[in-house]
């Protein structure tokens, strides 16, 4: 087994795409096209915003992925992004109407969640982790803690002082408990679902170096 953390290459975004429909998407809606294209909107939101990615692979297949911020750089990454026109009439042409706001309306609480989570907190944090996804398969297997010492240490050679991320119980969130992080803000959001609506903790976590 050999693992290689390097640098995201804008050849990864298929592969990117898949691991996320995989870890994220797969069965939530109807169809697979629908999913991977939500998938793919989901991934060009992290990447406009990113200016540190990292992709862990394993004996040659992508497991896992990272992507931060920080204050003093642009974004690197958003000459990779996927068409997201292109994207979005997929998601029109492969799902009926209440599949398509359903998925808006999962994308609009989410961001109404981290707008309330950093609310006082905006001008607190040097970085930010933006995404990190690991495989199913490749899970107990450190990439996750590999991922993330990767990038805390290009954090600390750029002198950064501290960085948040956003999770929620849909992730394994004492993940970051386990990795020292602390958790400073939560808040609980209604998802709708094929069947009604759900209820999901959404919480921020914290570093400091």
């Amino acid at each position: 087994m050999t693992l290689i953390i390097r640098q995201i290459r804008e050849e990864d975004m298929t592969q990117l795409v898949d691991l996320i429909h995989e870890a994220w998407f797969k069965g939530v809606y109807e169809g697979k096209k629908f999913e991977k294209a939500a998938s793919a909107i989901s991934l060009n939101k992290a990447l406009y915003n990113s200016s540190l990615g990292r992709v862990a692979v394993l004996d040659g297949e992508i497991v896992g992925m990272i992507l931060c911020s920080t204050k003093e750089a642009d974004s690197i990454f958003r000459m990779y992004q996927l068409d997201f026109i292109d994207k979005l009439i997929t998601l029109s042409n492969q799902a009926q109407p209440d599949e398509i706001e359903r998925v808006i309306r999962v994308f609009q609480s989410e961001r109404q969640a981290y707008n309330e989570l950093i609310k006082g907190y905006e001008e607190t944090f040097d970085a930010s982790i933006e995404y990190i996804v690991v495989s199913e398969k490749a899970r107990g297997k450190g990439v996750g803690k590999k991922l993330i010492s990767e990038v805390l240490d290009r954090f600390k050679e750029q002198d950064l002082e501290n960085v948040y991320l956003f999770t929620d119980t849909d992730c394994n969130y004492r993940f970051y408990d386990y990795l020292n992080f602390e958790r400073i803000n939560e808040t609980r959001i209604k998802l709708p679902t094929k069947d009604g609506y759900r209820y999901r903790d959404e919480y921020m976590y914290a570093y400091s170096f």
